[in-house]
């Protein structure tokens, strides 16, 4: 990508330099040295205007004024004329700029508007065209529209010089697309140090898409392959952004170009393998290398150890603890929380707390991380004194709880219905200088609501802005829940409005509260309304917001739609509840719609679920007036399921 030569360059190298003229100025050399951009045709002058414009000799200097006059060193002219010509650009590129900012079809006029003081390749001199577009800067289009306009002439072709300062004036704007448009559609071809930082600044910003778009536009258009450190990037990023397809689309280019990976690489391999749930191809790879003498660091266990406790694969945690020690790699103190909190989560919170005491003997030391996941297990275990026991003994190791450590325990206080210690405990929160923020004030009005004060938890949810606290959509379904539960189905409404107002996208906890207040109501043709409104905005609704609607329309006696809806589900392959079918087979038997009864009955023995005995009865009952040979074969097979 060597610079293309240029007018000024052929001026100074292939003609020998001008004679020294003390009458012109530097400005007037280097218009004489470049050709004028209109040549107007000769004028022939008469013999009197000929001699006028001669001019007339000098006076001789004297030898007393010769002998005084001081003598003093000239610089090289090369040293005038680049101090003059980087002078001379800086005002063109400052006429350039004025004209394109202040005309909006400047492409037209701009070399008109120029030509009676600078020439065209003065204009088109890769240093002046620099200029220009680093003033631009601020505005990266202009400087684009510039630099095509540009290179649209005929005596102009970009260097690699001009070429980068333009991509990254459109790179430091965060213009992408039109960073890659300029690849593709013109000559630019940036320095390579430009090219890494484009590449190191789309990973930055999460954009892995044009990531990949870029790195194949290089690799065709100027066989420019990344350095590893990018691919490493590119692999590791696009999982944590929610895009492991792209990490196997990243591997493929990197391969294809023949770059070699190395254990970091296969590290981020193996975490994207677990964003998808492919835990058996990343545990096969994890020991594939490490068998060829490849250890990943720390990072990646504990990653895999997290997939596979959410899978409760118990028996693949023990042999990955095992390799661990094996290979040189023992297991940290973070790698212990994500198994420790993957067994509370999971329900095994005893399994968590003998794993924990056995860390402090082995003389871990646990921080404050550790103590809040045990913490929190063990309130979801229902062992408060326990919990509490924990707290007291962060306390005196010197460790200061955080805002998630006193959330754990507001909430858990709230759901034991203990609201005098919640409310200390947030008092306490505060007084040790933390702040409130959007999930202490969503406990605080789970809390409030589940104890049906819902009028303060409003007063929270009011005062939040006021207190610099933002809303997430959590605030507004944590309300909604609370005015439904409180049969305030007005203001639950409401507060829908103001999230949908906001800008927020609702969720299922959104409209599932809502349409079971509707269900109960009876006012059905609301309830579909609102699981249709659902649905338009691709939110997948809950098992049970069906089971809602069959149980709702059953109620009014509407039973063919309460049918219908029951189908809808089994189509889907949904599990309705068992209260479920069984208020169906229930209010089916007492209107005598016996071979209705019996197709629910069906659907509830492959289920596995049994009919209750008030229920079975009735049917029964219904079955002795119409068919007893019938209602004998029923009540065998009703007590065979049971």
């Amino acid at each position: 990508f060597l610079p293309h030569p240029t007018v000024w360059a052929r001026s100074e190298t292939e003609k020998p330099a001008p004679p020294p003229e003390p009458m012109l100025g530097a400005h007037c050399r280097l218009l004489r040295c470049s050709a004028p951009f209109h040549r107007q045709r000769p004028r022939h002058f008469t013999a009197e205007e000929r001699d006028s414009s001669r001019p007339s000799p000098p006076p001789a200097a004297s030898a007393h004024q010769e002998a005084n006059l001081p003598t003093e060193a000239a610089p090289p002219p090369n040293v005038l004329e680049e101090e003059d010509r980087g002078q001379l650009f800086s005002e063109i590129a400052g006429k350039v700029c004025e004209t394109i900012r202040r005309r909006p079809r400047w492409e037209e006029t701009l070399l008109c508007d120029l030509s009676p003081s600078y020439p065209l390749d003065l204009v088109l001199h890769p240093a002046c065209v620099r200029e220009v577009l680093r003033r631009q800067s601020s505005n990266p289009l202009l400087s684009l529209r510039f630099f095509l306009w540009a290179s649209a002439a005929s005596s102009y072709s970009p260097d690699s010089a001009t070429s980068t300062v333009l991509f990254d004036v459109l790179v430091a704007a965060r213009a992408w697309g039109a960073a890659l448009h300029t690849l593709r559609s013109t000559k630019c071809r940036p320095e390579i140090q430009s090219l890494e930082s484009f590449l190191e600044r789309l990973c930055s910003h999460r954009a892995f898409e044009e990531a990949l778009e870029g790195v194949i536009l290089l690799k065709k258009e100027m066989n420019f392959t990344p350095s590893l450190c990018i691919w490493n990037a590119v692999l590791s990023g696009s999982p944590r952004a929610g895009r492991p397809d792209l990490t196997w689309r990243f591997y493929e280019q990197m391969t294809m170009s023949g770059v070699t990976g190395d254990v970091s690489t296969v590290g981020y391999l193996i975490q994207a393998l677990c964003s998808e749930k492919r835990l058996s191809e990343a545990y096969s790879l994890l020991r594939g290398v490490a068998r060829d003498g490849v250890v990943p660091d720390v990072i990646t266990f504990t990653k895999l150890l997290s997939a596979f406790t959410k899978e409760k694969n118990y028996g693949k945690i023990s042999e990955l603890l095992h390799m661990m020690i094996a290979i040189g790699r023992p297991p940290d103190i973070f790698t212990y929380q994500v198994i420790i909190h993957g067994l509370c989560e999971n329900g095994m919170g005893v399994e968590g707390l003998r794993i924990f005491e056995e860390l402090k003997q082995r003389g871990y030391a646990p921080d404050v991380v550790t103590y809040t996941t045990m913490i929190d297990g063990l309130c979801k275990m229902g062992r408060t004194e326990d919990a509490f026991r924990l707290w007291r003994e962060m306390i005196e190791k010197g460790l200061e709880p955080n805002d998630y450590t006193y959330n754990v325990f507001i909430d858990h206080c709230w759901k034991m219905g203990d609201a005098e210690r919640a409310w200390k405990m947030h008092r306490e929160m505060l007084a040790r200088g933390h702040c409130e923020n959007t999930v202490t004030c969503n406990t605080m009005i789970a809390g409030l609501s589940l104890q049906g004060m819902v009028e303060e938890a409003s007063a929270i949810f009011r005062d939040m802005p006021k207190k610099g606290i933002d809303w997430d959509v959590i605030s507004y379904n944590t309300l909604i829940q609370g005015f439904c539960k409180s049969g305030k189905f007005v203001e639950a409404m409401g507060i829908y409005n103001k999230l949908l107002t906001a800008g927020l996208h609702p969720t299922c906890s959104t409209y599932d509260p809502l349409i079971q207040a509707l269900c109960k109501e009876g006012n059905m043709q609301e309830a579909t309304n609102l699981f249709d409104d659902m649905r338009g905005r691709s939110v997948q609704p809950l098992v049970r917001t069906y089971d809602y609607i069959v149980t709702g329309f059953c109620d009014i006696g509407n039973m063919s739609e309460g049918m219908g809806w029951l189908l809808k589900m089994l189509q889907a392959n949904l599990k309705p509840r068992e209260e479920t079918v069984n208020g169906l087979v229930a209010r089916l038997s007492s209107l005598g719609q016996i071979d209705d009864a019996l197709l629910v009955l069906n659907a509830m023995v492959m289920f596995g679920y049994s009919l209750g005995r008030p229920i079975c009865s009735l049917l029964i009952d219904q079955l002795c007036r119409n068919n007893l040979h019938l209602a004998k074969e029923c009540l065998t097979r009703i007590l065979v399921n049971s």
